[in-house]
C-alpha cells in the first residue's frame, strides 16, 4: 500500500508506546476489517513528518478479493489524516524497507507566514538561492554522513534508517538535491539511496544557517568530512517523504 499522511497528527511512523503513531493507527483500523498481518514501512519518519508516499507492505487475509472494496472501505475508517493512494499484489518475499532502491524527501519552505500553512511548511523566505544552489550540489554523491545525523544513529531502534547496509554504516549516496521555487514557496529536494536520523532536517538546517551568512560553503565541505559545527535539524513540519522505488 502507498499512503499519504499528516505528520502533524502523530508520533512518528514507528509504534511507540502510549503514544499514536501512524503504524499504531493502521494496526487498529486493520484489525477492525480482519487484517492482522505486521506491517512494514519503506521507512520510519520522525514526528511530525509528513509523507505522500510511505511504502508499507503486510499480508492479507484470502476474503480480501476485492482491493479496491478494501480500500474504500479502509480510507473512511483513516479519515481524516491517512489516505492509501494504492494497494496491489506484490510477491511473498517482497519487503517495503529492504527491496527499495531510492527514496526522495522534500522540505517546504513558505514565504508567507499562514496559521493554515505553518503545520505544512516553515515560514522562511531564502535570500540567497544561488548560494544554496552551489551548497546542494556539494551535497551530491557519496559521503559519511555521520555528522549529519541525530544521535541514536542506525544502531538506535528508533532512528529512521532506511538503506540495508550494515548498522553501523553512516555513509549513503544522494543522486540528486536541487533548489525549486514555486510561486510562495521554496522547495529543496533529496534523492538518495536511503537517509540516516533526522540527516534531511540537519542538512536543510545547515543550509537556511548559509542563507543567514552564519555559515559558508567551506563549512559545509568541512562538515561533510566529518566537523561537528552546526548539529541543529529544523522543525519536523516543513518535511516531507514523497517517494520511493523499487
Amino acid at each position: 500500500m502507498r499512503l499519504a499522511y499528516n505528520g502533524g497528527a502523530f508520533y512518528g511512523f514507528q509504534s511507540q508506546k502510549g503514544e499514536k503513531s501512524v503504524a499504531t493507527t493502521l494496526k487498529e483500523v486493520f484489525k477492525s476489517v480482519g487484517i492482522f498481518g505486521k506491517i512494514i514501512g519503506s521507512g520510519r519518519t520522525d514526528r511530525g513528518v509528513h509523507s505522500s508516499a510511505q511504502v508499507i507492505s503486510l499480508e492479507i487475509p484470502i476474503f480480501w478479493q476485492d482491493l479496491g472494496a478494501l480500500q474504500k472501505q479502509l480510507n473512511a475508517k483513516l479519515y481524516p489524516h491517512i489516505t492509501i493512494k494504492r494497494m496491489w499484489h506484490t510477491g511473498d518475499t517482497f519487503h517495503a524497507r529492504f527491496h527499495a532502491i531510492r527514496r526522495g524527501y522534500c522540505y517546504v519552505l513558505s514565504k508567507n507566514n499562514s496559521p493554515f500553512l505553518n503545520p505544512f511548511a516553515l515560514h522562511y523566505n531564502l535570500q540567497n538561492p544561488e548560494r544554496i544552489k552551489i551548497a546542494l550540489k556539494m551535497f551530491m554523491g557519496e559521503h559519511n554522513f555521520k555528522a549529519f545525523m541525530k544521535k541514536g544513529g542506525c544502531g538506535d531502534k528508533n532512528a529512521l534508517c532506511e538503506s540495508k547496509q550494515t548498522t553501523d554504516s553512516t555513509t549513503r549516496v544522494i543522486y540528486r538535491a536541487q533548489l525549486r521555487e514555486f510561486k510562495k514557496f521554496w522547495v529543496i529536494s533529496f534523492w538518495g539511496n536511503g537517509f540516516l536520523r533526522a540527516q534531511v532536517r540537519l542538512m536543510v538546517g545547515f543550509l537556511l544557517e548559509i542563507d543567514r551568512g552564519h555559515l559558508d560553503l567551506k563549512d559545509l565541505e568541512s562538515q561533510l568530512k566529518g566537523a561537528m559545527l552546526y548539529r541543529i535539524p529544523v522543525a519536523p513540519n516543513g518535511l516531507y517523504l514523497t517517494r520511493v522505488d523499487y
